[in-house]
């Protein structure tokens, strides 16, 4: 159900911004997608399951980076395929016992996630997407035994535990 409300709020959100930006011009916000500045019809072509975050800055630090047009804020929009190689570079670097196992495996999709004590669930994965530099702690790896002793998950091939200073 959670996940349902978060789309349905993304989609309130652009369809806001997109009545904004059509009825105000001047007072667009500039949208950056994956770290690179879009228009807005590129943000409409986004669809909302697609959005890992949504990050909205104002103020002088948008305008130093984007100038002037950035004066009505800056709209981060960060798609889950993105976020997803942003936290395996991320991770890949902090420990390079995850960095083999993405390796060896292609891929993190038979990992198991746990975030703060946590197991990050398809419909939840908002604890994963917000790791950054920042709330990145710790980070340690359980083999498919373990992971299943301890939480009794049979189909991964690794655990992956986080710690983070946000929940």
């Amino acid at each position: 159900m959670k996940t349902k409300a978060r789309i349905l709020i993304l989609g309130l959100l652009f369809t806001s911004f997109a009545a904004v930006a059509q009825s105000e011009e001047d007072d667009t916000p500039v949208y950056v997608v994956d770290s690179v500045v879009a228009t807005q019809a590129a943000m409409g072509q986004i669809s909302p399951d697609q959005i890992a975050l949504i990050t909205i800055a104002k103020g002088q630090k948008a305008v130093l980076k984007y100038g002037s047009q950035a004066a009505n804020g800056v709209v981060y929009v960060e798609t889950k395929p993105f976020a997803r190689r942003r936290i395996g570079r991320l991770l890949s670097a902090a420990s390079p016992a995850y960095d083999s196992l993405l390796h060896k495996y292609g891929n993190d999709s038979s990992f198991y996630y746990i975030v703060n004590d946590k197991p990050i669930t398809p419909t939840d994965e908002t604890r994963l997407m917000t790791l950054d530099k920042k709330t990145f702690q710790t980070i340690s790896i359980l083999s498919a035994r373990q992971l299943e002793e301890k939480y009794q998950v049979k189909d991964k091939n690794a655990g992956i535990i986080i710690s983070s200073t946000e929940d």
